[in-house]
């Protein structure tokens, strides 16, 4: 009965997921993502043969070849794995956001002493503190996936993610449990921090503006952009535009097998932080028909067990590396020749 419970709570989990507003998968962002992409391919095709031929674009935009392929299945096994099978049973966070909140805030109040409270109701107060947490939400998802390329037994578990040969919105849950630990660790350092920062500056704690729990610049671009991120629209931001905000085209350019495109655009949503810390390549405007996947021997990158096993002994076998600790190799047997 408990076990019924637990997965009809889950599923209403997937309900509220899909129809909120807030959501980084609902219905609406997805409907709003897949009419930008069709007018996008509308208008780019008018421009190029002079008129939009609807049933041509509609046939890119809801591809039966996607749809069908392993690697698309794959990432509707993950989308099961992350909302059903494994999703609440572990505690993500091994550290959370408000225990990070509350260790910066005592600190920072016990060595610089209490501030005066500001009113924390004000639109000044409130709007600053939405874009900070916002850019401390970048900078976490910057640094998180950074490490990710750069450390060997993160590598492992993220190189999941980087196995997908097409890109759709599933894509997105296309993401190793572990790799779902290692990014929630990271985000509550961040924006814990930056919470306590704030409350110790403003004397008080200030509520930023959210839709349904989550800030409302990040909703922003997920109507706008995130979910193109993955997907075959080609859509590229460019100069310096470009600079600052990626476009679903930076992301394609992040999944790229081009060796000249490892280790780039590792944000989210905006491109400081990779323009800051060099990561940042610029799309350009023609569509260069990338090919995406790894070009790491992996024997079947969408089988169940290459999804979700293989990677968990990778992942130990480099941190054993890491260490230097290895088992003595045993000793060599004696060999014995026998003559006739």
């Amino acid at each position: 009965m408990d076990q019924l419970q637990t997965q009809l709570a889950k599923l209403r989990a997937i309900g509220e997921m899909l129809i909120s507003p807030g959501s980084a998968f609902s219905i609406w962002s997805l409907a709003a993502a897949f009419m930008i992409g069709f007018a996008f391919l509308a208008l780019r095709r008018r421009e190029r043969r002079g008129r939009a031929d609807l049933k041509i674009i509609a046939r890119a935009v809801f591809s039966l070849r996607l749809l069908k392929s392993r690697s698309t299945r794959g990432d509707i096994f993950y989308f099961f794995v992350n909302t059903l099978a494994l999703g609440g049973l572990i505690g993500w966070g091994l550290i959370t956001g408000d225990a990070v909140y509350e260790f910066v805030l005592k600190g920072l109040d016990a060595g610089l002493g209490r501030r005066v409270a500001i009113a924390a109701d004000g639109w000044g107060a409130r709007i600053a503190a939405t874009l900070l947490l916002f850019l401390a939400y970048e900078f976490a998802y910057w640094l998180d996936h950074f490490l990710k390329h750069r450390i060997p037994a993160l590598w492992e578990v993220h190189k999941t993610h980087h196995t997908a040969e097409v890109l759709t919105p599933l894509t997105s849950f296309r993401v190793h449990p572990l790799d779902s630990l290692v990014f929630a660790n990271v985000m509550a350092l961040s924006l814990g921090s930056v919470l306590g920062l704030i409350a110790h500056f403003a004397g008080t704690k200030i509520a930023d503006f959210t839709v349904d729990g989550t800030n409302i610049f990040l909703v922003l671009f997920i109507f706008l952009t995130v979910h193109l991120q993955h997907s075959q629209f080609w859509i590229p931001f460019s100069g310096r535009l470009g600079r600052l905000l990626l476009s679903p085209a930076h992301h394609q350019i992040h999944h790229s097998v081009d060796p000249a495109h490892y280790n780039s655009n590792f944000g989210s949503t905006i491109a400081i932080f990779d323009r800051a810390f060099g990561t940042l390549i610029l799309p350009p405007e023609k569509n260069p028909h990338l090919r995406f996947g790894v070009l790491e021997d992996v024997k079947d990158p969408h089988g169940l067990t290459e999804l979700l096993v293989t990677p968990v002994g990778q992942c130990f076998a480099r941190l054993v590396e890491a260490t230097g600790f290895r088992r003595p190799a045993p000793a060599p047997a004696e060999v014995q020749i026998y003559k006739n």
